[in-house]
């Protein structure tokens, strides 16, 4: 049975322009080719989680602009609720210009408006939207007091938060709050290898660092388990049971942008309709890799038949 995640998050368009090298200091560089799209991780993972049969809504902030409008459109046509999307006539749409070249790797310039102006009373006015799902799924795109309040909502209501800590900005104490009875708050945490690396102060490069550098972190307060997400590498999960890595999909990186996002929709969804761990770990790697075979963030983002399809092909 399919379950009901709330995403509260971000919105980006993103402006994308594809280079033939990332340019030097001063260079003027010509890029081969430009597209928009719109991303933005909050965003990214409702459509993944929506698109791999959860029913998702989220809460976030947009300007009221041509991109805004634009997403708007986008929530109806996946068919995920909104009615806490608030569109604020004082701010603009948040933007984002990645630069991806022939190797299929990325900068990212990010222009976060919108994003930053989300409040804990804005959040507070969703509460009784958020307690009606099963999972919350969360990133770092918006204000950390907008996120954790997000967080003490959900897990007063008993739903599971999922925490993508991304971009790694805060220190890790900072990002894993407990109860008045000293329970955790956030249940699991997705960082990929760096961000990793950035709050476990350990590098996780490989499966057996990232085994190291997510005990570090399990032990600081996640209450079920760390995620640590390794592209080509795959993913390790450790839990208080264990540590657990599973492969990835071999795939051919055409552009990486909401690779991150695919996995943890995928992710987020298979736990709610009720996979075990290695289950959704694995159907989670194959969201990632068919996102990185197609341009764009949003368009890569992979239906539940893609996604199938893939696992049904590979042992």
């Amino acid at each position: 049975m399919a379950g009901k995640i709330v995403v509260v998050g971000s919105f980006v368009y993103d402006l994308v322009v594809w280079v033939p090298y990332f340019p030097r200091q001063g260079e003027t560089l010509v890029a081969t080719d430009f597209k928009m799209y719109a991303g933005g991780k909050g965003f990214n993972q409702a459509i993944s989680a929506r698109r791999c049969g959860a029913e998702v809504g989220m809460v976030g902030k947009l300007g009221t602009d041509q991109f805004g409008d634009a997403f708007v459109n986008l929530l109806d046509q996946e068919g995920i609720e909104h009615e806490f999307v608030v569109q604020d006539a004082s701010t603009s749409t948040s933007l984002g210009i990645p630069m991806i070249d022939p190797q299929g790797e990325n900068r990212i310039i990010g222009v976060p408006r919108a994003n930053t102006r989300l409040t804990v009373g804005e959040i507070e006015a969703a509460r009784s939207f958020i307690c009606q799902h099963d999972m919350l799924l969360l990133q770092l795109e918006i204000p950390l007091e907008a996120c954790l309040h997000a967080a003490y909502i959900a897990h007063q209501a008993g739903l599971q938060v999922i925490f993508n800590p991304a971009p790694a900005s805060h220190p890790l104490p900072a990002l894993l709050p407990r109860d008045t009875t000293g329970r955790p708050v956030i249940d699991w945490l997705v960082p990929n290898e760096i961000e990793a690396e950035m709050l476990s102060g350990l590098p996780a490069k490989t499966p057996d660092e990232a085994i190291q550098a997510g005990q570090i972190i399990l032990a600081q307060g996640v209450q079920l388990g760390v995620v640590i997400t390794m592209g080509g590498r795959g993913a390790v999960a450790v839990t208080l049971s264990g540590p657990l890595h599973v492969s990835a999909f071999p795939a051919t990186s055409l552009d990486p942008t909401g690779a991150g996002d695919a996995f943890c929709g995928a992710f987020a969804a298979a736990l709610s309709e009720g996979q075990s761990l290695s289950q959704a770990l694995r159907f989670a790697n194959a969201a990632g890799a068919i996102s990185i075979t197609i341009a764009g963030a949003e368009p890569s983002l992979p239906r539940r038949e893609a996604i199938e399809c893939l696992l049904s092909r590979s042992p």
